[in-house]
């Protein structure tokens, strides 16, 4: 993946430029779709994909992914109640840079560039990330 920067007339591009890149960048909304954050825009060069019955994932590499799927499995059963739901969106905007007095969740990731605790913007992917750090303590101890 590599950042883009594009001269001023062009505002945006996404899509396929050419037969081995894609361009995206990513927009963040609130609960209102309101939009709250721009990531940096992208482009991705497509190269061959992995062969997994050749070179299937072993030790933490499959520990990873059984945890990010445990992860995604709780995220979708804690978000079908409406009390669950109504839990994390409170958590999510607790967490928003937009939030007067906001702090970064306590589970929340470390950023390697900053060292400090990271604040998403995109409520689904807020959820996932802070069960997953739930879970990733828990098997710890």
């Amino acid at each position: 993946m590599a950042r883009a920067k594009y001269a001023a007339i062009i505002t945006g591009l996404q899509g396929a430029t050419s037969p081995d890149s894609i361009h995206r960048q990513k927009h963040y909304r609130d609960a209102r779709g309101r939009i709250i954050g721009a990531a940096a825009p992208e482009i991705y060069k497509v190269t061959k994909p992995r062969n997994w019955k050749r070179k299937p994932a072993v030790g933490d590499e499959l520990a990873n992914q059984k945890l990010w799927g445990k992860a995604c499995y709780l995220t979708a059963k804690a978000l079908e109640t409406e009390e669950g739901y109504k839990y994390w969106q409170q958590r999510f905007e607790a967490q928003l840079y937009a939030t007067r007095g906001s702090k970064p969740d306590p589970f929340a990731s470390l950023d390697p560039k900053t060292k400090c605790r990271k604040r998403y913007a995109r409520f689904d992917a807020f959820v996932r990330a802070i069960i997953r750090n739930e879970l990733k303590q828990t098997q710890a101890k």
